[in-house]
This record gives structure tokens, C-alpha cells and sequence, in this order.
């Protein structure tokens, strides 16, 4: 059987690539457990109903075998066969907006099919074991057309998650699969073209999704880096840091310059911060630490002190992932010493696989309970590099805090990462 042959292959493919496809996302870190079972569901359905066709294809003609099987069979296929084609838009997860509708076709058209099937209004097997469509079937066209309908409305509605350069691709992904569609569906029936197109196209919607996931979190990384600065440029910051100036200049010309231009530097490099690229050296970094700690020091005099044990500074850390803990370091650390002795002590670390940042202060610590607490209310700096670090997927920080002694900040960067 040459048809069966050539079917055999066309089949064959379809089934590895939605294995490829399943061993991908399997690998897939940035998808959640929800969204993983979602395309393991699509690619079961397109698989299961492909097996369906190839089997009818099998059967048809063949005389060893029961007229009913084949019956069965082809009920199957055009009760998966619509299923598979909708699937493929319930993984871009937008068909929410007519999942009544869709949900309710399909149990027509299943309910439809097993009626039918005792009926042979729409597969009608000769003596030689060989089906043709029954004069039901037209009202099966109808139905599919416009499932094809609603698949290509999905698709619209799953574009505008995407930027305008980015829809091109997406609109022709959804070409294709409509012409392989078409070209089997409504012209000569020795022409099986639909499960291969939409197994191929598997890749295609993975690449698109896992570019719309990115994007996301870009965008998400950039609110948490305004969000960041915003917080760092605290107006009693400003204000403070502006009245010591003032003050400086009063009694000491040359250091109130010196003073200004910490503070300058300070707000030109947050402001810039938003612009730069997502990774920064850490001596980049620690430079504008500094000048931060050094207008404190101003302020508060003998009773901040810092010290700074750099061991490593070659290395590349996320923008905007350790000023917040330092800053959190001296205003819910040091600074709440009744004592006025609060200590600040930054220091940094190279290790085979890793590089780590400690940020230690002596102030009055809180117990483990309240860590989660601490980053979530009011310390919105903390909070927002917790954040920042899960998505950038670079880097991990560890809290360690005692009443009475201190709280440690950890941060770790894997080297490679």
C-alpha cells in the first residue's frame, strides 16, 4: 500500500518531533509545572489522533480485520482531529476568551460522531473494507470550518501579547498550519499533510512562547529596577544629604565641594542605572556604594563606621543588587544602636564555583521569624532584589539575623551564570 507507506513516514516524524518537543520542555526551567502539563496535554492529543488517522489508513481495505474497527476508529479520528487543531491554541493560553464556545462544539461534534457512527451518516464502508464519506459529512466540514475559524481568531488574540515586529512570524506560523489544514481537509483525501504541519509547528509556537516568557520578565526586571531607584532616592535622603552640604560650606569650603560631588555622582549613577546593561562590574558597583556611605558618614560622624574587605571585585554582578542591602544595612542596622556604634562591614569573596558579597551590620537583628516580614514590609529593597535575582536567574541571597548581634546579608553569584 503506497499510500500507507508514505503515511508510515509522515507519521513517523510527527511523532518524533513532538518527542523532541516533549524532551524540551521537560528541560525547560522557566516553565512552571501548569504550563509544562499544558504542552505535554497538546502534544498527547496531536500524537494520540495522528495515531488514529494512520491506523484508518491501515485498516482501509484491509480485509483481515472487522468492518467496526475501522468504524471505530475513524469515529476517533474525527472526534480528536478538531480537538488537536484547538489544542494548539489552548497552549498559547488565550483561549479563555471563548472557551465556552469552544468547549461546547466539540461535545456536539463527539456527541455527533457516536451517534452517527451507528448510523454510517458519516463513514460508509463498502464490502471491501474500504470508508467514504456518508452524506453527513458536510455538516462535519461546516463544523470544522469553524473551529479553523476560532483557531485563527486565537491566534490574532495570542499576537497582541507581542510586539508589532514580532506578529510577522506568529501570522505565518498560523498560515501554515491552516494551509496544511486545508490542503488535506478539503481537497483529494490521499493527501495527509495536517498532523505533520502542526507537529512541525510545535517548535515554532515553543520558540515564540519562550520569547513571550522573556519578555515578561525583561519587562518585570525593569519595573523592579525602577522600583529600586525610586527607593534608594529617598526625598529625606536628599534633603539630609543636601543640608550637610550646606553645612559643610559653612565651615569647610574644600570639603563641601568634595561632598557635592559624591552626591552628584551618586544621583547620575542611579539615574543611569535604568539605561545600563543588566549585568555591572562590582567595582563599578562599589564605587557608588561609597559615595553613598561617605555622605552618610557625614551626617551621622563617629557613629556609623564601615569598613571594606575586598578580596575580589573582578567579577560581574545584577544592577542594582547590593545597594539596597547596604542601605538596609545602616538604616535598620547600625543607625538603631542606642549606643551610637554602628558598624558596617562589606566584604567579598572568590571561590571555585562562586563569588559572594557579605553585607554585616551590628545592629539589633531580629529573629528568623521576622526575616519574611522585614522583606516585605517596608524594606522594599530587599524585597525587590529577592525578586530581581529569581528572575535574572543569577544570584541568591541569604539573611542570617540574631537579636542583639546583627544581621548578615549573603550574596552569592555562580560563576558562569
Amino acid at each position: 500500500m503506497p499510500e500507507l507507506s508514505y503515511y508510515s513516514v509522515i507519521i513517523f516524524i510527527t511523532w518524533l518531533t513532538l518527542l523532541v518537543m516533549t524532551v524540551l520542555v521537560q528541560e525547560n526551567d522557566r516553565l512552571d509545572k501548569q504550563n509544562k502539563r499544558l504542552f505535554y496535554i497538546v502534544y498527547f492529543i496531536i500524537g494520540v489522533s495522528s495515531l488514529c488517522e494512520w491506523t484508518g489508513v491501515f485498516l482501509s481495505g484491509n480485509l483481515n480485520f472487522p468492518s467496526w474497527m475501522l468504524q471505530a476508529v475513524k469515529t476517533g479520528d474525527y472526534i480528536l482531529t478538531p480537538c488537536a487543531a484547538i489544542v494548539v491554541i489552548a497552549q498559547t493560553r488565550k483561549i479563555k476568551a471563548f472557551t465556552y464556545t469552544v468547549a461546547s462544539l466539540l461535545a456536539v461534534n463527539t456527541i455527533f460522531q457516536i451517534v452517527t457512527a451507528f448510523t454510517g451518516g458519516m463513514i460508509k464502508i463498502d464490502e471491501f473494507n474500504r470508508y467514504s464519506h456518508g452524506p453527513l459529512y458536510p455538516i462535519y466540514m461546516v463544523f470544522y470550518s469553524v473551529l479553523i475559524i476560532l483557531f485563527i481568531t486565537g491566534f490574532v488574540i495570542y499576537s497582541k501579547d507581542f510586539r508589532k515586529r514580532n506578529r510577522t512570524s506568529l501570522y505565518a506560523i498560523m498560515i501554515f498550519i491552516v494551509l496544511g489544514i486545508i490542503l488535506q481537509e478539503f481537497t483529494s483525501s490521499d493527501i495527509r499533510t495536517a498532523y505533520l504541519v502542526l507537529a512541525i509547528s510545535m517548535p515554532f509556537l515553543f520558540i515564540h512562547f519562550n520569547e513571550f516568557s522573556q519578555m515578561r520578565i525583561d519587562d518585570e526586571i525593569k519595573h523592579k529596577d525602577y522600583e529600586i531607584m525610586v527607593s534608594q532616592i529617598k526625598p529625606h535622603f536628599l534633603f539630609n544629604s543636601l543640608s550637610v552640604i550646606r553645612e559643610l560650606y559653612e565651615e569647610d569650603v574644600e570639603a563641601g565641594d568634595h561632598a557635592l560631588t559624591d552626591f552628584s555622582q551618586f544621583l547620575r549613577y542611579n539615574l543611569d542605572s535604568l539605561s545600563k546593561e543588566r549585568m555591572i562590574s562590582f567595582s563599578e558597583e562599589m564605587e557608588n556604594i561609597k559615595r553613598y556611605l561617605e555622605l552618610q558618614q557625614l551626617r551621622f560622624g563617629d557613629s556609623l563606621k564601615v569598613t571594606y574587605d575586598l578580596e575580589s571585585i573582578d567579577f560581574k554582578v545584577p544592577v542594582f543588587s547590593i545597594q539596597p542591602i547596604v542601605e538596609n544595612a545602616v538604616a535598620h542596622g547600625a543607625r538603631k544602636r542606642t549606643d551610637k556604634q554602628g558598624h558596617v562591614t562589606i566584604s567579598s569573596k572568590e571561590y571555585p564555583d562562586r563569588y559572594e558579597i557579605k553585607i554585616v551590620d551590628n545592629g539589633p537583628g531580629f529573629v528568623p521569624e521576622d526575616v519574611e516580614k522585614e522583606t516585605t514590609n517596608g524594606h522594599i529593597g530587599i524585597k525587590n532584589v529577592c525578586e530581581r535575582l529569581d528572575l535574572a536567574e543569577n544570584g541568591d541571597l541569604i539573611i542570617d539575623s540574631k537579636l542583639g548581634e546583627g544581621t548578615t546579608a549573603t550574596l552569592i553569584f555562580p560563576k558562569g551564570a
